[in-house]
């Protein structure tokens, strides 16, 4: 029998060996990759921590049962204090920061943050517990602590009126508000108003209450106001002195969110009234465009208790009055009544106007106005969020195709008349 080549025989022993080897390369190499991974992730997890604090807070957070960035991050925004009012040069210095930044609505404000206006100023600030506070012009305050938990029964609200002039009322249910004034400071009860301000270059500082009631404190000494009542005091060692002030008057008319209807291209004519106060002998009126009166219309002086103004154009507006007593002290505004020209282009129809469409998609967003106590629909479904006024604001259901769809709003009121309009929405 001829001999096989040794080239041909099979080598079994030697191939069952580099399959061994094979795979035990094989077990080594995914074990390697395992470990290398988990100490990669672990590297760089510790890197991230390290750099990024708010994640490490979260993370301890979270193991101790808390909740993530997000929620925290979240509930601190709803705490902290914002504008809702910016007129003229108003400006934020931030607690951690040493630079001055432009006020604006999207600043959160908290404890350490200063705010200053400049003469043509005005700012109004709304803390989390319903405190409002309106920063006249050339006015520097700090926040010195806003503590908001979620009883807000339980609130605390500090501000510092470092210079300059503020107005600010506390809700019906609200903790402890406190002002800060020099070397003393105010405690303003549920639902009061005071007039704060300080004036370093006089030495003259004033914290008048015209509704509720505060407890104002200085050193040893202790004084509580009533409605119409002022607390005063200069520099160091001088008294804290007590006196009754005179009132505001009542508004009478226009009354507060009144409409007021002319036709075609008048302008209105209106007549402010308000209520004599016993102590005055004359009264200042102003009229604005701005909530926090940060422009003037009209500011003048009178006798009466009455004042017709011509040629009012189609807009809103705000009035208030303060009384003048024959000393020429000067009450604290009365709290500020806004009312509304509106143009009726329509005669023998009711009033009925939209101001801006505003489309979210297929659902378009409607806000007009109306006349006071009238019923409004949109394509046949009620508007339920008509106010006292006649202003309302509605949300479609979502229009039914892309393209041109058809919107009719019909008002109607206890006379049965009736106002119609119609407008053309395109839908991309």
């Amino acid at each position: 029998m001829p001999e096989i080549p040794d080239a041909l025989i099979p080598k079994g022993e030697p191939e069952e060996e580099s399959s061994r080897e094979i795979l035990r390369w094989r077990t080594v190499r995914y074990r390697s990759v395992a470990l290398v991974s988990g100490a990669v992730v672990i590297a760089t997890a510790t890197i991230l921590l390290v750099i990024f604090t708010e994640w490490r807070a979260s993370l301890f957070n979270w193991i101790r049962g808390g909740g993530g960035t997000e929620a925290a991050g979240g509930d601190a925004a709803i705490r902290q204090a914002r504008f809702t009012n910016l007129d003229g040069g108003v400006r934020v210095r931030k607690a951690n920061q040493v630079e001055w930044g432009a006020a604006d609505f999207s600043v959160g404000l908290d404890k350490g943050d200063v705010v200053q206006t400049s003469k043509d100023g005005v700012a109004r600030i709304a803390f989390a517990d319903g405190t409002l506070y309106v920063v006249k012009p050339d006015t520097l305050i700090v926040i010195e602590e806003n503590a908001i938990p979620d009883d807000r029964a339980h609130s605390r609200v500090a501000v510092q009126v470092t210079s300059g002039v503020v107005d600010l009322s506390t809700p019906l249910v609200t903790g402890v508000s406190r002002v800060l004034i020099a070397d003393a400071q105010a405690s303003i009860r549920n639902r009061s108003r005071a007039l704060v301000s300080n004036d370093p270059s006089t030495n003259q500082r004033q914290i008048l209450v015209s509704k509720g009631g505060a407890e104002v404190r200085r050193g040893g000494e202790r004084v509580e106001l009533a409605e119409y009542e002022q607390a005063s005091f200069a520099g160091p060692g001088s008294p804290l002195e007590k006196r009754k002030v005179v009132s505001p008057p009542i508004l009478l008319t226009p009354g507060n969110m009144a409409p007021v209807v002319i036709k075609e291209t008048q302008t209105a004519e209106v007549e402010f009234t308000w209520s004599a106060v016993a102590t005055a002998d004359t009264y200042r009126l102003r009229v604005s465009t701005s909530p926090i009166f940060a422009t003037t219309l009209y500011d003048r002086r009178v006798e009466s208790t009455s004042v017709r103004l011509p040629s009012l154009r189609p807009g809103d507006y705000y009035w208030t009055v303060t009384s003048i007593d024959s000393g020429r002290k000067e009450s604290q505004e009365s709290e500020a009544n806004q009312f509304s020209v509106i143009r009726q282009d329509n005669e023998g129809e009711i009033l009925l106007e939209v101001e801006r469409y505003v489309q979210h998609g297929k659902v378009i967003e409607i806000i007009g106005r109306t006349e006071p106590g009238a019923t409004v629909l949109v394509n046949n479904q009620p508007v339920f969020n008509v106010a006292p006024n006649g202003s309302f604001k509605h949300f479609t259901q979502p229009l039914p195709s892309t393209g041109p769809n058809r919107i009719t709003i019909t008002a109607q009121n206890s006379e049965g008349k009736i106002a119609t309009l119609r407008q053309t929405i395109t839908i991309q």
